[in-house]
């Protein structure tokens, strides 16, 4: 299934992994049951989004790392695509719906990236908009998610590019966890 990523140069084991890793974090339960993000497929997939964000925000690093997330985005996609033929969802839907996700994701990145460069407020408005569009959430819950992702985001930054490159990585425990929540 993953043969486009057996080409000289790539390695799809570390994409693999680091992918493994951004979607078993974005599991983590506190996030539903203290976070405020919606238990539904959207809200998963929301979840991943904001984790594949800060994941290829540290990959921009080097030639290299960029190449690395880049095949990471395609496993995710791969994925994606394998879990709606799962779900029994036909070849032309499908297409329909890769195409809506990848505009999803690609308009999340900006609206991400340009709250995290404008400070909390403006990064708080834009999980509000995206990752929080499915729900209430608290001013509480709503200001514990945008720490998460400024702390995520420095817990990335000192993370070693070896390491990253052999797929290793690890996230932060989500901060509803860390409180005691």
């Amino acid at each position: 299934m993953f043969g486009w990523l057996t080409k000289k140069g790539k390695n799809p084991d570390s994409a693999y992994a680091l992918y493994t890793a951004l979607v078993n974090q974005a599991r983590r339960p506190e996030f539903y049951l203290q976070g405020g993000v919606t238990d539904t497929k959207e809200g998963r997939f929301d979840l991943i989004l904001v984790h594949a964000f800060m994941l290829f925000r540290r990959l921009k690093g080097s030639s290299a790392q960029k190449e690395l997330a880049q095949q990471v985005f395609d496993v995710m996609f791969a994925d994606l695509d394998q879990n709606m033929r799962e779900m029994g969802i036909g070849d032309v839907g499908i297409l329909k719906r890769i195409r809506k996700m990848s505009e999803s994701y690609h308009g999340r990145i900006v609206a991400y990236e340009e709250g995290v460069l404008a400070g909390d407020a403006s990064l708080a408005a834009a999980l509000d908009r995206n990752l929080f569009a499915d729900t209430q959430v608290t001013p509480d819950q709503l200001a514990t998610m945008t720490a998460y992702v400024f702390a995520t985001l420095d817990h990335l930054s000192l993370l070693d590019d070896d390491a990253l490159l052999r797929g290793e990585v690890s996230f932060p425990a989500p901060p509803y966890e860390a409180a005691g929540q």
